[in-house]
């Protein structure tokens, strides 16, 4: 997986329940990794945050503290103010953080932002977006 990604090397991967992460770690051949000592490890720049959109806010929080990076799948917040917290959080720290749909890093994205890089499809020079749903606001 991490070969899609330039420039980043998966090296964990945490869970509150550890046979979760012993699981997923084993299939992508990373250490498995406590939440806490997640946070602790010197190794580790930024934290991927794939919680339920309930604690993204406190995870997110906990992370930044800890003096990491941290990227969150969508929701990034629940409120403006969480948004705002986290937000002047990172700044005082000189971190950064963000938030997209988790598909944003998917496969078929990077598959399509390899064929632009490379020329392989020709010159861009305009696109469509055709949004189907209502979207998940209801969080």
């Amino acid at each position: 997986m991490a070969p899609l990604f330039r420039g980043i090397e998966m090296r964990a991967c945490a869970d509150i329940n550890m046979d979760a992460a012993r699981a997923r770690a084993k299939e992508f051949k990373l250490r498995a990794e406590t939440v806490e000592d997640l946070l602790k490890a010197d190794d580790i720049d930024i934290i991927v945050n794939l919680t339920i959109p309930a604690v993204h806010y406190e995870v997110s929080k906990q992370v930044l503290d800890a003096g990491k990076h941290v990227y969150s799948e969508k929701p990034f917040v629940l409120s403006i103010k969480e948004g705002l917290d986290l937000k002047g959080r990172a700044e005082k720290k000189g971190l950064r953080i963000g938030s997209a749909p988790d598909t944003f890093l998917g496969g078929a994205h990077q598959l399509v932002r390899n064929l632009i890089d490379t020329g392989a499809l020709g010159k861009i020079t305009s696109g469509t977006c055709h949004v189907m749903g209502h979207g998940m606001e209801h969080w």
